[in-house]
């Protein structure tokens, strides 16, 4: 049961930052407005990669290791979102046009988990030294 509920836990903490980021990806992208199925399918994404983060916290995987299964993980559910939802003509076209986007995404999201976890490391850190 805790691991059910921990899967839960990181699935929803997925969706609750991939609606984010389906929202301003939506906008810089420039559509005029999301489909419920859009909606839901990048739901569903977001609620998968959040279940993969799980590996960021495997113990026994090095943190390289844990990056690049998730990476591809990630970028291979999102690669099949859009092209469920039709996003471009075909696998290579569809490829070439959210490779960059998925790119800046994906860095600019690892880099700020990053750097917080980092920060918190710290703090625990000082905060364990001074007792």
């Amino acid at each position: 049961m805790k691991t059910v509920l921990h899967i839960l836990h990181f699935g929803l903490m997925g969706a609750g930052i991939g609606s984010i980021i389906t929202t301003l990806s939506l906008l810089i992208m420039g559509a005029d407005g999301a489909s419920l199925p859009e909606i839901a399918v990048w739901m569903g994404t977001s609620f998968l990669i959040g279940i993969y983060t799980t590996l960021m916290y495997h113990e026994k995987l090095p943190l390289l290791a844990a990056t690049a299964i998730h990476f591809a993980l990630t970028f291979l559910t999102v690669l099949a979102s859009c092209l469920l939802l039709g996003y471009g003509d075909g696998l290579g076209l569809t490829l070439t046009n959210m490779l960059p986007t998925f790119l800046i995404i994906y860095v600019v999201v690892y880099l700020v988990i990053y750097f917080s976890s980092k920060a918190n490391e710290k703090q625990i850190n000082e905060s364990l030294s001074q007792n």
